[in-house]
């Protein structure tokens, strides 16, 4: 059952002899031999299919929102690649695939989406990628692992998804084997359905024919995939150097290299029955004296993707018997434990994205240093003018602002609380405002003390629904004329939408499909509609679900209800200040408003006033500590915008 939950080191006293026999020995006897893992394939394919993937598909679905990058490793690399084909293919969203350190490297976008391969999720070049996971750079993020979210708590934030596979029936070695099989059938089911994919794993006859030294795969793009994990295989256990390419940039000039070379050359060309009219006719023009191999699978596509990873599999067992060699078991180096171990924490910059670089993003420019300095200079004067004021009271977005948006409807983290309460412990006045209704008026007064719910007022559906906690809540379920229009107005919706919608008087909350973030097109789209029906409503999107409300209703009006209360200025906190944003009309009603996420271009308001370090409620609970109290409410101290 699929679980959503949001190599030794060398020591200094053995010698590199020492620990070669450590090495061969821990292989001899501890691991099993590759031809295990072999015989276990069908077994861990017949597992694969059997998995129930609705929250695979529904992860999968919300990277589908956006543009996403595909992370692997060594053999990892083989499921990231197909996934990000899938991704393109299926959800029609640009897609990358890199290792660990491209990932770092990679610039940030307004938006984009990441999902991670790792079994162990112990190296660290995982770790810091779930370290750029935590700090915002990608969203949504996911991780697929072997591993269960209380392993990983320590290195994943709540709005990592976490996705925790059961072990394969029989462990990898060396080389990842059935993992990679049971990742690739997972990610074809949870894209397509699984309709394609053979019952069981179809069975080959090994490669009885040695290779030769270097082998060249010949490729079609729907393919790269398996030609990739022939490449980690044959290379990380040096049974072949290899070089992989598509057929027609083969023909743009390595085919002279690749007939210096012939005589030490293997050729396996890739093809199923799409592509199989061009393999044929590369493989047809090569010279009759080179040793071609043609890999060639009667099936779709999908199909043809988990027979010849197989293969791939099989092939490589193959070779290392001739070469005499169990491939689960080789001897590792010390020298190769030392890259292995790394600290890439340490060793590679961080890419942090402050408040001006947001700005840029939200803008849509790119970033240059006249537009930086401009927006520079604006921070600079919005940090001053915010720190020469002095505040009544507090507003505060709830989901993705106190508490992670996964986790809503649990209490927030113990910093935010204790924050907050010390607030109000001074008398402090603060606001929520959120889409939420009745389950957040129970939420705040389990945590919040009731000696202080006469100073919290509460903005329920986006405002729709204002009171201060101590009153009792009326029944808001019952829809009203206004939210039956609205409900109406969406059922007539081309179905491709697939959408759920709940409807309460005040608020009607659209839902996609699996529950992925609603995006631009959607918003529009809806907002459309309902302009054309003639119904009058704020279209706005949170981190989960669409909210339609009145367009007499803001959550601004909760601030307006904090300033009539104090007769004093408002401070205000959000996350999704972007246009389109559910945050982003409470953001913009004030100059003096902070966003731990998301922003507007607007440089005289919602700043981003951190390093990138952090983000969601630990960004705000670094808002809040910078709250200094005065005389008559508090003053913001201790904030910068880089």
């Amino acid at each position: 059952m699929l679980r959503r939950f949001g190599a030794g080191g060398q020591s200094g006293g053995k010698c590199p002899t020492a620990w070669a026999l450590v090495s061969h020995l821990h292989n001899r006897w501890v691991k099993p031999p590759y031809s295990a893992e072999l015989e276990a394939l069908p077994s861990t394919y017949e597992q694969a299919m059997k998995l129930d993937i609705a929250e695979l598909r529904a992860a999968l679905w919300s990277l589908g929102v956006g543009p996403a990058v595909f992370v692997g490793s060594g053999g990892t690399l083989a499921p990231a690649r197909l996934a990000a084909r899938l991704h393109e293919q299926i959800l029609r969203q640009p897609a990358n695939v890199c290792t660990a350190l491209e990932l770092l490297d990679l610039p940030q976008l307004r938006q984009r989406g990441a999902l991670l391969f790792t079994s162990s999720a112990k190296h660290p070049d995982a770790q810091r990628v779930l370290g750029e996971f935590r700090r915002g750079r990608f969203s949504p993020a996911a991780v697929i692992t072997h591993r269960t979210v209380a392993d990983l708590a320590h290195f994943v934030s709540a709005d990592t998804t976490v996705l925790t596979l059961p072990k394969p029936p029989q462990p990898d070695g060396f080389l990842a084997t059935g993992s990679i099989i049971q990742m690739v059938t997972l990610l074809l089911r949870g894209y397509l359905g699984g309709a394609d994919l053979p019952a069981v794993l179809p069975e080959r006859r090994d490669e009885a024919k040695q290779l030769r030294d270097e082998v060249v795969v010949l490729t079609p793009p729907s393919l790269a995939s398996v030609a990739a994990d022939l490449e980690v295989r044959l290379v990380e256990l040096g049974l072949a150097t290899v070089q992989v390419t598509d057929f027609r940039n083969f023909a743009h000039g390595r085919h002279t290299g690749f007939s210096r070379r012939m005589e030490r050359t293997t050729v396996i060309v890739l093809s199923d029955g799409e592509s199989r009219p061009l393999a044929e006719a590369t493989a047809d023009a090569l010279p009759r004296s080179a040793d071609v191999r043609r890999w060639f699978v009667d099936a779709p596509w999908p199909a043809a993707v988990i027979d010849l990873l197989a293969r791939s599999m099989r092939l490589a067992g193959a070779v290392g018997v001739a070469a005499g060699l169990d491939v689960a078991r080789p001897s590792v180096p010390p020298f190769g434990r030392r890259l292995y171990r790394l600290p890439l924490e340490r060793k590679a910059p961080k890419r942090l994205v402050g408040g001006v670089e947001r700005k840029l993003l939200a803008l849509g420019v790119g970033v240059s240093e006249p537009t930086a300095r401009v927006f520079a200079d604006a921070g600079a004067e919005w940090l001053a003018g915010v720190q020469e004021q002095s505040f009544a009271a507090i507003t505060l977005d709830y989901d993705g602002t106190v508490c992670w948006t996964p986790r809503r409807f649990e209490l927030p983290g113990e910093r935010v609380q204790a924050a907050l309460l010390e607030l109000l412990d001074r008398g402090t006045v603060v606001g929520f405002a959120s889409g939420r209704g009745r389950s957040l008026h129970a939420d705040l007064r389990r945590w919040i003390p009731s000696s202080a719910w006469s100073n919290v007022r509460v903005g329920l559906y986006n405002g729709a629904v204002r009171l201060w906690l101590t009153e009792e809540l009326d029944d808001l379920r019952q829809p009203t004329a206004w939210s039956a229009a609205v409900v109406d107005a969406i059922d007539h919706l081309p179905k491709v939408h697939d959408l759920t919608v709940e409807e309460r008087g005040a608020q009607v909350t659209v839902q996609t499909c699996l529950g992925r973030r609603p995006d631009a097109t959607l918003v529009d789209t809806v907002r459309n509609r309902l302009q054309d029906v003639g119904v009058a409503a704020n279209v706005v999107a949170s981190g989960h679900s669409l909210d339609i409300v009145n367009n007499a209703t803001h959550k601004s009006q909760v601030s307006a209800d904090l300033e009539a209360r104090t007769d004093g200025m408002v401070l205000v906190v959000g996350d999704q200040g972007q246009l389109g944003g559910n945050d982003h009309e409470l953001l913009a009603s004030t100059q003096w408003s902070l966003t731990v996420s998301e922003g507007s271009a607007d440089p005289t308001r919602c700043w981003f006033a951190g390093s990138g370090d952090r983000v969601g409620p630990d960004l705000l609970a670094f808002y809040l500590k910078s709250l200094r109290k005065q005389r008559r409410g508090f003053a913001v101290r201790g904030l910068g915008i880089r």
